[in-house]
């Protein structure tokens, strides 16, 4: 009741929900009027979609239109089996892939493969056992969602004002200036004093990547410009470890010419500036005193260099977010799904799904196919989520909330309206109310939960009589079958954003390992696009945890280390001895370290005397190795692996 109060004193809210209410109006009435034999299911979509920005609310008319296709005709192909138990297996089976593919996929494509899932279910779990078929409820649930989606559409259209949002090239040339001058500060200071800003900086780094292809949603124009700024990020990415790096190197030594950092600091400060001001960002006086310094410190060359590609690959990228026709390197922030993320929904999916049919066929009660629509329902849903359990728990709330209300409407409210058109009116302010905590973003869940299964236990326009006995079965077991689900989150295959972590570390400790195997070939360079990812991916999901953080950019620091030091071994063809450092740091990355500050102190140990002159650039890439194994050890323990 809190939140509806706060719902209610929100215009935003009101209006969105005023939206939704409308849309799913609209739907249920055309629907109705066409003579289509569920027409709450075209107000279902419309509920589903919601009514996001515009631009979005088109992308997520398509994931929903794509996904519902290819549900019902996945539905109709197990409905051909002809048998309950074959039927039921290949359901579970294809809810299991519905969840893994929608943890590998991103963004309205994830909703897409979601809603997938949820098709076929529908499909299946309603004409299984009965005489209905499979083909005609799966075409008719396909008209239901293209008149959904027309509503949701005409009504977001007309009455949704534009959003007012920075443009995606404003903010990130906000980001990039920022970033400029984190850059200059980890030249010269000391990680301990830059932890606070490094963590702020990467954090909306991070926030920004995740949500750029939301915010380019419904825009060719804004979708051309994802590449370059996937490219600009990930350079400046680069460029924060390898100033890193370059400061960490010059400590290392008696550094004779200390007015060359302060230099390039001052003229990336000078570079973010200008762009603040103009919004062009001229990196020649930065890169001149980059050559100065590569100059003057020859073991410093090859960090240097990076530095510089770097350095030009932003500008190159930052220009190109104002003309999309200028090339730009291919995507440099390749995506990464969580592999054991993704093999644990696709197990919950197969489980949840098969217990819950279990149930239905030894029971043999003709509501427990109630049952398994509930439990497919929100194990496919939010088999995405870092943190599921508390919307699950809302569904919960909100799902008997409207299985109680369902149970009343049929057996008190339709024998009372006797009409369609009056029963939908009386119904009205309930949906207006549910709506409005759907609209509000801590009971979205709640509200979705109860217009769906109210719709589809109440039916308001169906007119129909309905025995008291098939109603309270109905409504009990699709509650059960959310509390099927509830429990597999829970205690069976739990899933929150502390294991999500841990997943994420498993695939950068991969990664890492993979890129020193394959240094020195394109492959390694794709494996280290994938660290970029997985990295701000970990940042995401730091909770501002500044060692977190640090340890992420320790873990993007060894995969650079890595590159070079393959570069070193299969291009440059070094003296014997360098090549064996060089192997041996390789060889370390590419295997589990039980004691990586110990691994440190051995690199440390084994590359500090007898080497010539010439090899100072690769005995300064071990012991860059070295301290980040000693200042950051728990991001590299198999344990964490």
């Amino acid at each position: 009741m809190k939140n509806l109060n706060g719902a209610l004193r929100d215009p935003l809210v009101r209006a969105t929900a005023l939206r939704l209410t409308l849309a799913a109006m609209i739907a249920m009435v055309v629907a109705t009027g066409l003579g289509l034999e569920n027409p709450w299911w075209a107000a279902m979509a419309t509920w589903m979609i919601g009514q996001p920005p515009r631009g979005l609310l088109l992308e997520r008319s398509v994931a929903q239109f794509v996904g519902t296709l290819l549900g019902a005709g996945a539905g109709v192909a197990i409905a051909f089996a002809g048998n309950p138990y074959l039927e039921l297996t290949g359901l579970a089976l294809w809810l299991a892939f519905c969840c893994g593919l929608a943890n590998a996929m991103r963004h309205q494509r994830a909703y897409g493969a979601a809603l997938a899932g949820l098709t076929a279910s529908v499909v299946v779990t309603l004409t299984t056992g009965t005489g209905i078929s499979p083909l005609n409820f799966a075409g008719a649930r396909i008209a239901d969602t293209l008149i959904g989606i027309g509503a949701s559409l005409a009504v977001g259209f007309l009455l949704q004002p534009r959003a007012r949002s920075q443009s995606l090239s404003a903010r990130s040339a906000n980001v990039l200036a920022n970033g400029l001058r984190l850059v200059g500060m980890a030249l010269q200071e000391h990680q301990t004093d830059l932890i606070a800003r490094e963590s702020a900086f990467l954090s909306a780094l991070a926030a920004i990547s995740a949500g750029a292809e939301d915010a380019a949603a419904g825009s060719f124009r804004a979708r051309r410009r994802l590449r370059p700024l996937n490219t600009m990020f990930a350079s400046l990415l680069d460029l924060i470890v390898v100033a890193r790096m370059i400061r960490k190197a010059s400590e290392s030594r008696s550094f004779t010419e200390q007015a060359d950092l302060p230099a390039l600091r001052a003229e990336l400060e000078r570079a973010a500036d200008v762009l603040e001001q103009t919004g062009e960002l001229a990196p020649l006086r930065a890169l001149g005193v980059v050559e100065r310094t590569a100059a003057a410190h020859t073991e410093l060359k090859a960090i240097l260099g990076t530095f510089a590609a770097e350095l030009r690959e932003v500008a190159q990228s930052h220009r190109a977010l104002a003309d999309p026709s200028l090339i730009v390197a291919t995507s440099r922030m390749r995506p990464q799904p969580d592999l054991t993320g993704l093999k644990r929904a696709m197990a919950r999916g197969f489980l949840a799904i098969a217990t819950s049919a279990l149930i239905w066929i030894v029971t043999g009660w003709e509501a427990g196919r109630f049952l398994v629509l509930g439990a497919s329902i929100f194990t496919v849903l939010f088999a995405t989520l870092d943190q599921p359990l508390p919307l699950v728990r809302q569904g919960l709330i909100g799902g008997t909330v409207a299985a109680l209300a369902a149970v009343a409407w049929r057996l008190d409210i339709v024998p009372f309206a006797e009409l369609s058109w009056l029963s939908l009116l009386l119904a009205l302010p309930l949906f207006c109310v549910a709506s409005l905590l759907q609209a509000g973003r801590a009971t979205v869940f709640a509200g979705l939960t109860f217009n769906m299964f109210f719709a589809v236990m109440a039916r308001p326009v169906d007119m129909l009589p309905s025995s008291p006995q098939t109603v309270v079965s109905g409504a009990a077991m699709l509650i059960v079958g959310v509390v099927i689900s509830d429990f597999f989150y829970r205690w069976i295959l739990p899933m929150d954003v502390d294991r999500r972590r841990r997943h994420i570390e498993t695939s950068i400790r991969r990664e890492i390992a993979f890129v020193s195997l394959r240094a020195g070939t394109p492959w390694a360079e794709r494996h280290l696009s994938r660290l970029r990812h997985l990295v701000l991916e970990m940042v995401m999901r730091a909770r501002a945890d500044t060692a977190v953080i640090g340890d992420a950019i320790a873990a993007l620091s060894l995969g650079h280390i890595a590159m070079r030091l393959g570069q070193i071994v299969h291009q440059e063809a070094p003296a014997a001895d360098v090549g064996g450092i060089a192997r041996d740091c390789l060889r370390r990355l590419a295997n589990p370290i039980e004691d990586p500050a110990g691994c440190g102190r051995e690199i440390l140990g084994s590359s500090q005397d007898g080497l010539p002159e010439k090899t100072t650039s690769t005995i300064r890439l071990a012991h860059l190795m070295a301290r980040e194994l000693i200042d950051h050890p728990r991001a590299f323990t198999s344990a964490a692996a």
